[in-house]
């Protein structure tokens, strides 16, 4: 089951995921100029464990509407991407073993991609997703006996209880190369997903709505999503250790964080889901944009994009010390270049798969 729109969002978020990783080398951070971050001051991996979460809720409503059906799914979707995180820690096991480590290292440290304790730069999205589908799958075996939104309550405690540690990962496993504390993420994960559970009140709510009503919904999100960009008071909570993060916000999901990134979701739900007098160039620019192919086809292979990242940042990440200003520039954009056009080559190739697996049969 595909939702086009969706796709294209979560393509735009992978797109711009790789820019930011780009943007993260040495040198290259006058590449953010030209990413959304520059406007509303949220990065993307936010936006897609939101996204995660939401198409799991929307899934349930549409299609599983059983809490056994939701299990399985969510067990062969566990499977699915710890196999895809394993093929994500390839640069880091080959730059161990390019590093001259001895039979005993490399084994230590191929041990340490297996539990999630190790997996090289910028491949924590996938034990995040890892982390929130467990959580969720042994949660889901209550749902014969409680209401989805009591749900929230244990991952609300977790969340709560991750607030006084500042270790990253989960209560501190993990952390050694997890920046993003996974105990904190799981909440955003389940907020989004009591949001698809009802994502066809929301609608219906939202189209219940006069023209007027509407307008100063869009207007008043757009207020806020544009306005928490400012908003950068973050009250410790405990006692924050030295040497922390300068965006310990971010990686803990501070509250603070927290409600900032779900005010800019709200204004880009509000934004494509109707269009009335003064918005509705806004929301056919939007719907356009979401359903352009070349987004489309990144957000469907998601996971194999984002493991295509991990290969082509690390390779930027070792080319980088040969090149010159200038060359590191036009690098960085046939990297992402390249980068954006792969998702035309996966999808057709997949596509040519099923054909010949389909004239075969």
């Amino acid at each position: 089951m595909r939702f086009d729109l969706l796709d294209g969002v979560r393509g735009h978020l992978l797109f711009m995921m790789m820019l930011a990783h780009l943007a993260a080398q040495p040198g290259m951070s006058y590449l953010m100029d030209v990413h959304h971050a520059r406007v509303f001051q949220i990065l993307d991996a936010e936006f897609l464990v939101m996204l995660s979460g939401l198409l799991v809720g929307i899934l349930y409503s549409l299609k599983f509407q059983d809490p056994g059906r939701l299990a399985q799914f969510l067990k062969q979707r566990i499977g699915k991407i710890y196999r895809y995180y394993l093929i994500s820690a390839g640069p880091f096991l080959i730059l161990l073993a390019l590093e001259g480590a001895g039979l005993g290292p490399l084994a230590f440290g191929l041990g340490e991609v297996l539990l999630i304790q190790n997996g090289g730069a910028y491949s924590d999205i996938l034990p995040i997703y890892i982390y929130c589908f467990a959580l969720l799958f042994v949660l889901s075996f209550a749902l014969r006996f409680v209401p989805q939104g009591a749900l929230l309550l244990p991952s609300g405690l977790i969340y709560l209880v991750s607030l006084f540690n500042y270790d990253g990962g989960v209560f501190g496993w993990g952390g050694k190369f997890l920046v993003f504390d996974i105990a904190a993420w799981q909440f955003l994960f389940f907020i989004s997903y009591y949001f698809g559970l009802h994502f066809r009140q929301i609608l219906n709510w939202l189209n219940g709505l006069s023209a007027g009503a509407y307008l100063f919904l869009v207007l008043g999100t757009g207020v806020l999503a544009l306005g928490q960009r400012w908003a950068f008071w973050y009250p410790v909570i405990g006692n924050l250790p030295e040497g922390v993060a300068e965006n310990w916000f971010r990686m803990q999901l501070h509250p603070v964080h927290l409600l900032r990134t779900l005010a800019v979701a709200g204004f880009f739900t509000v934004a494509l889901v109707r269009a009335v007098r003064g918005t509705a160039w806004l929301t056919a620019v939007l719907r356009w944009y979401f359903s352009l192919r070349l987004l489309r086809y990144c957000g469907v292979w998601a996971i194999q994009m984002f493991v295509a990242h991990v290969y082509m940042i690390a390779l930027f990440a070792a080319l980088l010390p040969t090149w010159d200003a200038g060359q590191s520039f036009v690098w960085a954009v046939l990297f992402q270049g390249a980068y954006m056009i792969l998702p035309f080559g996966i999808h057709y190739v997949m596509a040519w798969q099923r054909r010949r697996a389909a004239a075969l049969s």
